[in-house]
């Protein structure tokens, strides 16, 4: 088939080319021109994804529009066709990956100032936030794939940015192959919605969904899930999440808080056509994600780390989005991904305030008193952990709030108390480490074996300067933080006002108002599970504060976290042994059998094939050689022979014809 190329078809175009692009470019410039920009390839690679956040802002108006801004690209015939397109859902994520991503990137210039690859480090930056815009902006199922992959791909290289910690590699190692088979699932879902419908674009596969056996529609949900619970570390596919901490700490900001791990809820969000005619799916995808949300809260309360414990909290928000949509409030689970990209990306950058003080120390067992020292990053950590617990008047209140009662309203009563009891453990874990990190006295100079930390593994927590002693301009970390608390604390107001507010008369086209979908009496109203929610939250910050906030308990502190850290159950030390089973179920026997292979297929059959095929290819070679040699009278009796066999052969065996 010919391929046609079709670039600015529409007068959207080249806008739409440009957000999708200029990361690309900046990703482009920097890689070849980084020995010379050093540390203005921060400033230039923020600049690029800055500009695309201002043309997608620009196109906020037209966007919202029935069908959208579209690009088509290349076609390969009927059915087969790769384009853009920009519409509401799309636009969403597309403002808060070069929003938020922005602001990671001027966050990044101080952070890894006076790192030597710096220049490697944007070059990263710029392909990953391109990567997921590819992810969002493709109009088939080919082009998200494509974005899916490059995600996959970009993230492996930010973990293991310091490939010098043997940590950092592992980690990136876990979180590519993990990703991959989540590839695949994606994969056989797009064989199957292709083999129904001839076509790969969005529209078409939701315009003759209807016509899919349920059997069918089952399957492709089963295939999109799989991708989902890979790239947005749903249990058991969310191992690799924690472990990738090892990647500097701007790097978790922006995979862990606002692209990355929230691509599944775009997914499912974006295949909410064929979710809706399979509840078998739908269940599926709801009670994963509360399980996920329950999982990644009972792990954040085990953490010592303050990324990790971050990074389980990001495990449970993204369980909040997956049940949300999962039981059909499609509103309710995408608004959370959009206050969530702002108040965890703070956490992160907060945390990462934090680490940079201290010279690399991530243990909040060595931490203690920082309020005194550190009042801007108080502040920043307090109001991301209030946003982040549902506290009245913070965003998360307004987007959690609408998860857990969406649920009840969808039909769904366990998982509406599973989300209500999940915010009341976020509040416990997510105020004892601000109790631990900020109030009492100091701990850094306690010796390790005091509070039972144990020795880190070689090359862990390294440091990432180079020994200069530079330091960065303070505002270059401190401003981005101060900007993402504004929508921390007023993203959630876009829904005053229930279904005239500013967010449901822009996003109501995608998916409806919701209500009570279920069509049975509620136990409660809608008021009455807010109080319920709020009694829990209440609950969780009153035992934070007993244990580790109160004066009793900072004066013991020392002593306290000792016996806790000693006290630990296994269990929660070794996450629920999810790592220990997939290795002993399925890294072991795939080691084993690539061991099998390599010492004995490999020499034996493989390579032994090719060693005939090369004795056969010299013997032959070596055969004709020595017809080769340059003696007249051998030619001629050659010839002869040659000539005797032809006239045997016609005079005895065969007729000339």
């Amino acid at each position: 088939m010919s391929a046609t190329f079709a670039f600015a078809m529409t007068a959207a175009s080249p806008a739409l080319l440009s957000i999708w692009l200029l990361p690309l470019l900046g990703a482009v410039v920097i890689w070849a021109f980084g020995p010379q920009l050093r540390r203005n390839a921060g400033y230039l690679g923020s600049a690029f994804v800055f500009v695309s956040f201002a043309l997608a802002l620009a196109n906020f108006g037209a966007a919202g529009n029935q069908t959208g801004l579209r690009a088509p690209l290349v076609s390969w015939g009927p059915g087969f066709a790769f384009g853009l397109q920009l519409d509401a859902l799309s636009l969403l994520w597309t403002l808060v990956i070069t929003g938020v991503g922005g602001l990671i990137h001027i966050y990044s210039i101080g952070y890894m100032w006076t790192d030597r690859a710096i220049a490697r480090f944007f070059a990263y930056l710029n392909f990953f936030v391109f990567s997921m815009l590819t992810l969002v902006l493709a109009d088939n199922v080919v082009g998200l794939l494509v974005g899916w992959g490059l995600v996959g791909l970009a993230s492996y290289f930010l973990i293991g940015f310091w490939f010098y910690k043997p940590s950092a590699v592992a980690a990136a190692r876990k979180a590519f192959v993990i990703n991959v088979f989540g590839d695949i699932g994606i994969m056989f879902a797009i064989f199957a919605c292709y083999a129904a419908t001839g076509s790969i674009a969005f529209a078409d596969i939701f315009a003759k969904a209807g016509t899919f056996s349920e059997p069918l529609v089952l399957a492709i949900c089963i295939g999109l899930f799989i991708g989902a619970m890979a790239k947005s570390a749903q249990v058991p596919l969310h191992t690799w999440l924690p472990d990738a901490m090892e990647g500097p700490t701007p790097v978790s900001a922006l995979i862990h808080a606002a692209t990355m791990v929230t691509a599944g809820v775009y997914l499912i969000a974006r295949f909410a056509p064929l979710w809706n005619l399979s509840p078998t799916a739908q269940e599926m995808v709801a009670v994963i994600g509360a399980i996920t949300m329950v999982t990644g809260a009972i792990l954040g309360m085990a953490q010592w780390d303050i990324k990790r414990i971050l990074a389980y909290s990001t495990m449970s928000q993204i369980g909040y989005m997956i049940m949300g949509v999962g039981v059909g409030a499609y509103q309710a689970g995408v608004l959370h991904f959009f206050t969530h990209a702002f108040f965890k990306a703070q956490l992160f950058l907060g945390a990462g305030l934090i680490i940079h003080a201290l010279h690399d120390e991530q243990d909040v067992r060595k931490m203690g008193g920082l309020y005194r020292k550190m009042p801007f990053t108080f502040a920043a950590m307090l109001t991301g952990t209030l946003a982040i617990i549902g506290f009245p008047l913070f965003s998360g209140f307004y987007s959690k709030d609408a998860i857990i009662y969406g649920a009840l309203e969808h039909g769904h009563p366990v998982l509406f108390f599973a989300g209500a009891l999940t915010a009341g453990i976020t509040a416990y874990y997510m105020f004892r480490m601000l109790f631990v990190t900020f109030f009492g006295a100091y701990r850094g100079d306690v010796p390790d074996a005091m509070l039972a930390i144990a020795p880190p593994a070689p090359g862990v927590h390294a440091a990432h300067d180079d020994g200069h002693g530079e330091h960065a301009p303070a505002w270059l970390m401190q401003a981005p933080v101060a900007v993402l608390m504004v929508p921390t604390v007023i993203a959630g107001y876009l829904t005053i006002g229930g279904e005239s507010s500013p967010w449901y008369r822009y996003f109501g086209t995608l998916f409806g108002h919701g209500g009570n979908v279920a069509g049975i009496p509620l136990p409660i109203p809608e008021w009455g599970s807010t109080l319920f929610t709020l009694a829990l939250v209440t609950l969780g910050i009153v035992v934070a504060y007993l244990r580790y906030g109160n004066p009793a308990a900072l004066a013991s502190a020392i002593d306290r976290l000792r016996g806790e850290a000693l006290k630990m159950p296994p269990v929660l030390t070794h996450a629920f042994y999810v790592d220990a089973i997939i290795g002993v179920a399925i890294v072991r026997p795939a080691n084993a059998i690539g061991s099998a292979i390599s010492r004995y297929v490999d020499p034996h059959v493989i390579d032994a094939g090719v060693r005939d095929v090369a004795w056969v290819a010299g013997t032959l070679g070596a055969l004709f050689r020595a017809l080769q040699s340059g003696l007249v009278r051998a030619y001629a009796l050659t010839i002869v022979v040659g000539a005797a066999c032809f006239i045997a052969y016609f005079a005895f065996l065969g007729t000339a014809r």
